[in-house]
């Protein structure tokens, strides 16, 4: 199962330097194989419990989304963050833009609040966000607000052809612009799963020394686990934007 994913794209306007590579899509197969953005409905799997933590940590009732966005969390707890995975889905019917705000709380006591965006988020496909939290977490609640993009943004996800290959202790990716738009700031995030149990997850950026895809090119990145034992099986999620100057 393979689905486009994302990450949002600093305000600030300063992109973060390049990576040495990477991309974004699940892929379960060690067979390289071609794919395009498809709905959140073949998402990863969030049956996962927390690593390192007996604590079962689930979504509040209170939690919501705009109409027509789906939303599937995945806590992971490990020795250095407490984190909160969310796929997002677009199926408004529409492109558009994303707000998200997560709580997190304790035996019913807020333990801290985080906030983020996703920009340009096309119609159809699943976009991937990170939400951390210093103190231990019993539950969250999350609001995803959706909004209609400005009159220069781009969505380029679903243009974007994803190969990837399973190694041993890594995967390689390969990110195909097949629009006319450049497709800036692509990033990945990569599920590592081991006998069906999520055992790490990494990310990295993918694009040219320009901070982007160009129509038609193809840029390559890897990304690895170092979790002892290794990993058979992988999901990726990634997510780029485009805008009418480029």
């Amino acid at each position: 199962a393979l689905t486009a994913c994302g990450r949002k794209i600093s305000k600030n306007g300063d992109a973060p330097a390049p990576v040495s590579s990477a991309a974004d899509n699940n892929q379960t197969s060690s067979v390289t194989e071609s794919v395009t953005s498809t709905p959140a409905s073949s998402a990863a799997d969030t049956s996962s419990a927390p690593v390192g933590s007996n604590v079962k940590v689930e979504a509040s009732k209170n939690s919501k989304a705009s109409d027509g966005i789906k939303v599937e969390g995945i806590p992971f707890f490990d020795e250095y963050s407490k984190n909160v995975y969310l796929l997002i889905t677009n199926d408004s019917g529409k492109d558009c833009n994303l707000d998200i705000n997560v709580d997190f709380f304790k035996d019913g006591k807020i333990v801290g609040t985080t906030s983020n965006y996703i920009d340009a988020v096309a119609k159809g496909t699943t976009v991937c966000e990170e939400f951390s939290c210093d103190e231990d977490f019993n539950s969250y609640e999350y609001k995803v607000d959706a909004s209609d993009l400005s009159s220069y943004e781009v969505p380029v996800d679903q243009d974007l052809a994803l190969e990837v290959s399973q190694l041993t202790d890594k995967v390689i990716v390969s990110l195909t612009n097949n629009g006319k738009t450049p497709a800036n700031y692509v990033w990945y995030d990569v599920f590592f799963y081991k006998n069906g149990k999520l055992v790490d997850h990494n990310n990295n950026y993918c694009y040219d020394d320009d901070s982007e895809i160009k129509p038609g090119a193809t840029v390559r990145s890897e990304c690895s686990t170092y979790v002892e034992g290794g990993f058979d099986d992988a999901k990726v999620y990634f997510h780029g934007e485009g805008n009418n100057n480029s």
